[in-house]
């Protein structure tokens, strides 16, 4: 009896073994794949957001059209991809940035198209942005040579292809013979350990711990590796789709502000040659640096939220209103955060000669107090040099009249040695 239940537990634990390297292999590929996808659509989203900047001048109605209409829809494309992979059904709280927005027979299309036509809505609304590339690109609001575009089309299908594969591990479950397979062999083993183990031993309680550990052991490794199978889906332990949604939501936010249209330059006072670079004190943290806000006086925080939104109106606070619910399109609420840069520190062009006075010291932050630390030893520095300067030169000055007085004295009233 203890050979056949050595055997069974042998081949019980390489099946379990098996089944638990596929679970996690699974849940791993499912993640992959995710990250996968949505790096490949926001990619090609801010590649047309960036190519669409070199006709903004000429053409500044076409543009923003351009940019709004494919930044819904790829909020659409990318909420409609969870909802497949995660159940098939559109009952998911996924949030799209303000689809009502698009025209009526945009809308209308998407409706159609998936619940009397039965079409893929991932599908067509990747169709649809495909459509609005080409007709950018033939009114001007691309001006970007048409094989750099292309790569535009690429991401976009490399996307879509992660998506399948996601589909590929909803649709192609574990073996079922073989799970069945490991549930009554883990029947057996729950009935024949107890008999082999008070054989074993004569003690209750180690008859006991011996029948207990190595079954709970199994079917807990057996009960995980289900778990693990399926990553999509509404249980605890699968992955949170409602946060990518929400990131990928996020990000889209951050292409449709005023800034990303800017032009990185450098400072014409930062150091350019290659040894001074080697020399200069790296930046570890941004926070470190103070900056003024270039594009106009940040808002207080203690100012109502009406007054805050008044002074700093983006198309960030249009693209995030909240909308009247439809039956099938969810509106994300967005709201507009606003960050107040800190003051630089003024430095005097005319140092006092007397040991400056202390600066104050923020009390939350510790990169301003070693900034203010070091600028407060500057100055005490420039301010000894001075005094020593100054010291210096009224001791020349004595020292010069003292030698032209002797130097007179010596020549005499007719100059003559």
């Amino acid at each position: 009896g203890s050979q056949l239940w050595a055997a069974l537990t042998t081949v019980l634990m390489f099946s379990i073994s098996f089944r638990t390297n596929k679970a996690y292999g699974r849940f791993w590929d499912g993640t992959t794949l995710l990250h996968q996808m949505r790096g490949e659509w926001f990619d090609a989203v801010s590649c047309l957001i960036a190519f669409s900047m070199l006709a903004k001048q000429a053409k500044p109605n076409e543009v923003a059209d351009f940019r709004h209409a494919v930044v819904r829809l790829m909020s659409l494309c990318h909420g409609s991809a969870l909802e497949e992979i995660q159940d098939g059904t559109e009952t998911s709280d996924f949030e799209f940035l303000d689809m009502t927005a698009l025209d009526p027979i945009t809308l209308w299309y998407l409706r159609e198209s998936k619940e009397n036509l039965g079409f893929n809505r991932v599908e067509v609304v990747i169709h649809m942005m495909q459509t609005k590339i080409v007709h950018a690109q033939e009114t001007g609001a691309l001006k970007i040579p048409p094989p750099i575009l292309s790569r535009v089309f690429q991401t976009i299908s490399r996307g879509q292809v992660n998506l399948m594969n996601c589909k590929k591990i909803k649709s192609t479950l574990f073996p079922f013979p073989y799970v069945q397979a490991i549930a009554l062999m883990l029947l057996i083993l729950t009935v024949q350990t107890p008999i082999v183990m008070s054989g074993m031993f004569p003690q209750k309680h180690w008859g006991f711990i011996f029948t207990f550990i190595p079954i709970f052991s199994l079917a807990a490794l057996n009960y995980t590796a289900g778990e693990l199978e399926m990553p999509f889906g509404h249980d605890n332990n699968d992955l949170p789709l409602k946060s990518f949604q929400d990131e990928m939501n996020n990000s889209l936010m951050m292409l449709m502000r005023d800034e990303n249209d800017h032009v990185v330059t450098v400072d014409k006072r930062s150091t350019k040659e290659y040894k001074s670079l080697l020399s200069s004190q790296p930046t570890k943290r941004l926070s470190m640096i103070s900056t003024p806000n270039p594009l106009g006086s940040p808002v207080d925080d203690s100012e109502p939220e009406d007054q805050a939104q008044k002074v700093q109106p983006t198309v960030e606070t249009k693209l995030g209103q909240r909308q009247p619910k439809q039956p099938d399109l969810v509106v994300m609420d967005v709201g507009v955060t606003s960050v107040t840069s800190p003051k630089p520190p003024v430095v005097a062009t005319d140092p006092p000669r007397q040991a400056a006075p202390a600066l104050s010291v923020p009390a939350d932050s510790k990169g301003q107090a070693e900034m203010n630390h070091s600028f407060q030893e500057l100055i005490n520095h420039i301010a000894s040099l001075a005094q020593a300067i100054n010291k210096n030169t009224e001791t020349i000055a004595v020292t010069m009249a003292r030698d032209a007085t002797d130097l007179a004295d010596y020549l005499g009233p007719s100059g003559d040695t």
